[in-house]
């Protein structure tokens, strides 16, 4: 070999052994236990609470497989409990941050982070500080309780940061379902159009699988689909709203309630419970041509109104398929 070729391969050894002194003392030298993020046991965390620096908490509980509760009052959107649970079993450290940003993120985390408890078993297994994400939005700034070491961290396979999994939202983390019931706990189901009470009608479920139409004077009608008379039964049960909304709640419903609602939906279940929904336009505001002020019917959303205290969205998406008439039901 020529003498030019040596020098190649002596040149290129030294950035190898460069890169894993730079490394070494970078990032191997950290105790692991200033880095270990991960807890990958999430079938025995029991409870996770969430804090950030605006006194925003979140207390997500379980209460059996496949069932948890936020802050004690709501049952949780199992694909939220999902996403944070594979974040929490999953997270790594991608790189300790950079010297000459390492004093200004240790600043933020310390102002302006969520604060993470994690409990197994009723035991507090881990605590971390949850930053903004990085500039690139492909890691998340992070810090375990009781160190002075930040890292960037992210989820192996996955191309986004991490932050947003653990919001501190309420209503963001509340189930959407409007009944909170099993068909099978389900007696009636009665839906009336305050407009056009003619076609209004009422479900009852008699048994499993076997259901009655009635009109609205709760006279039976006969003969009737009876595949599209449970479809629709189930389809209503199954429901869901397309947001909760948690400001100026009472004025909203209040000022509502001046109008005619689109439908009023009550189902009762076997126990006696009963469950309301009522629909109503949404409109917004908007300037013609001439910039004069208009007002346009939302032609996605409406809203709705649960057990006459509780304001959603809902959208026609959902509800057009569900608000049948009574004659949809007939058999020609």
């Amino acid at each position: 070999m020529n003498k030019k070729y040596w020098l190649y391969i002596v040149f290129l050894a030294l950035i190898i052994i460069s890169a894993i002194i730079f490394f070494t003392n970078q990032y191997g030298t950290i105790k692991k236990e200033l880095k270990d993020f991960a807890y990958d046991d999430t079938s025995s965390v029991n409870k996770i609470f969430l804090a950030n620096k605006n006194n925003e908490t979140i207390l997500l509980e379980r209460i059996n497989v496949n069932k948890w509760l936020v802050n004690k009052k709501f049952i949780a959107r199992q694909d939220a409990i999902n996403i944070l649970l594979d974040a929490i079993a999953s997270i790594q450290v991608k790189s300790p941050v950079p010297k000459n940003s390492f004093e200004q993120i240790t600043k933020l985390l310390a102002t302006r982070s969520t604060k993470v408890e994690i409990y197994a078993n009723d035991k507090l297994v881990k605590t971390y500080f949850v930053g903004d994400p990085t500039p690139d939005h492909l890691g998340t700034y992070m810090i375990l309780e009781n160190s002075s070491v930040p890292f960037i961290v992210h989820k192996p396979g996955f191309m986004g940061y991490l932050s947003i999994r653990y919001f501190t939202d309420e209503t963001e983390w509340r189930d959407v379902s409007i009944f909170p019931v099993p068909i099978s706990q389900v007696y009636s189901i009665q839906v009336v159009y305050p407009a056009d009470i003619k076609n209004s009608y009422q479900i009852i479920r008699k048994s499993v699988g076997i259901y009655e139409l009635t009109n609205i004077n709760n006279e039976p009608i006969t003969p009737f689909d009876t595949i599209l008379v449970k479809e629709t039964a189930i389809s209503i049960v199954k429901s869901k709203v397309s947001r909760w909304l948690k400001y100026n709640v009472k004025q909203k419903i209040d000022s509502l309630k001046n109008f005619t609602p689109i439908a009023n939906i009550t189902l009762k279940t076997i126990n006696g419970n009963k469950y309301t929904l009522s629909l109503y336009q949404k409109t917004f505001i908007d300037r013609d041509s001439s910039n004069n002020i208009i007002t346009e019917p939302d032609t996605d959303t409406m809203y709705g109104i649960i057990n006459n205290n509780e304001l959603t969205l809902c959208q026609y998406f959902t509800f057009d398929p569900i608000l049948l008439k009574i004659n949809s039901f007939y058999i020609k």
